[in-house]
């Protein structure tokens, strides 16, 4: 599985000056991000899954018929990423591609039965390794970052 676990594992080299990349918010979101892989990478262990599908599952499940393009929109990913991470999603029957009727051309994806049962079982893993990334924190501090985040990425509740 590749989901990025063994990048940003090692800690900081305390013997190092770091000048202002400690400061750089881009800096230290590169070092979160990695993080959240690798919690993701020790939580989700066993399992054929990446963040990248991971997210594909939840925006297939929670808006059945969703086209590629618009996956891709709400991942801030080029269609060509997507679709290596859709492939091993498709080719294990978790994913199903559906033509759309307005435009055969346009591809969109639902869960099959078999995907939807999967994803349901290994969903609720997510909030443990919301837990173990957000583990230094206050509940009040990590309801702060998310919000902070996305005002940061423009990406607001519904």
């Amino acid at each position: 599985m590749a989901t990025g676990a063994d990048q940003g594992a090692e800690p900081p080299v305390a013997s190092l000056d770091y000048g202002l990349l400690n400061e750089l918010v881009g800096h230290l979101l590169r070092h979160a991000f990695l993080r959240g892989h690798q919690v993701f990478g020790e939580v989700f262990a066993g399992e054929a899954l990446t963040p990248l599908q991971f997210m594909v599952l939840e925006l297939v499940d929670r808006n059945p018929g969703i086209t590629h393009r618009d996956v891709a929109s709400a991942m801030s990913s080029a269609p060509s990423v997507l679709t290596t991470a859709l492939k091993p999603l498709v080719t294990a029957g978790l994913l199903e591609q559906v033509r759309v009727a307005e435009d055969g051309r346009r591809v969109a994806y639902r869960l099959s039965s078999e995907g939807r049962a999967h994803f349901r079982a290994v969903r609720p893993r997510i909030a443990e390794a919301e837990r173990r990334l957000l583990s230094g924190l206050e509940p009040d501090e990590a309801e702060a970052l998310r919000g902070f985040l996305r005002r940061i990425t423009g990406r607001f509740p519904a």
